[in-house]
């Protein structure tokens, strides 16, 4: 082999060599760079999970534009199941709210469907829109709260509402009748007129017990 050949070759050699060591380096980095994506996108994910209801207040907040009747409980069905899971034993307003969530939850799944707003109903249909989720749950607490005799300090109050994500009204962005309101309830503590907010249909699918409301 001539001199020239040999440095020729040599040269090619290294130049293969340089190729190989840099796609390496350049697969390596990339896929410790994509686990690292992965990493902080988990990270992201759970941390969403974990703090979703406090995310939801800041950013989402319920405007009341009108109320609902209240409708009485008569479904025997269910007044005989609230009566077994109560025992008679005595509640707080909180574990009232907790299970009339609670009922709420196991008795409906949501439908975007027409279909009854009647409490007495929808715990047999078993399937409701926010208007029924929300009566279901009135319903539910304030028999709870005529049982426990705390009538004369808590009502629970049907509300039909708008949300406002960042301000933003968020029914003016649909066209379809279905979403130009959203029903939702208020806890009134009578006494201190202290409220508490909550969205039945919203907690039954992610699990937020309270809303926002100015």
């Amino acid at each position: 082999m001539k001199p020239f050949d040999i440095k020729h070759s040599q040269n090619g050699s290294l130049k293969s060599i340089f190729v190989t060591c840099t796609y390496i380096r350049c697969k390596s980095f990339n896929v410790n760079s994509l686990k690292k994506v992965i990493k902080y996108f988990g990270i992201l994910i759970i941390l969403l999970i974990l703090f979703r209801g406090f995310l939801y207040r800041a950013l989402v907040n319920y405007s009341k534009v009108g109320a609902r009747n209240h409708i009485t409980l008569t479904d025997k069905n269910l007044i005989t199941e609230i009566d077994t899971q109560t025992d008679e034993r005595k509640l707080s307003i909180e574990e009232i709210i907790s299970l009339s969530n609670k009922i709420t939850s196991e008795r409906l799944s949501f439908t975007f469907n027409k279909t009854s707003s009647n409490p007495n109903v929808v715990s047999e249909l078993k399937k409701a829109n926010c208007i029924g989720y929300s009566a279901l749950f009135n319903s539910i607490g304030n028999y709870m709260i005529r049982k426990q005799e705390l009538g004369d300090n808590y009502e629970f109050n049907h509300l039909v509402g708008e949300l406002d994500f960042l301000g933003i009204n968020i029914h003016s962005l649909f066209n379809s009748p279905f979403f130009k309101d959203h029903d939702f309830n208020e806890i009134r503590n009578k006494q201190t007129s202290e409220i508490i907010f909550v969205d039945p249909s919203l907690r039954d699918y992610l699990r937020i017990e309270n809303v926002t409301s100015e």
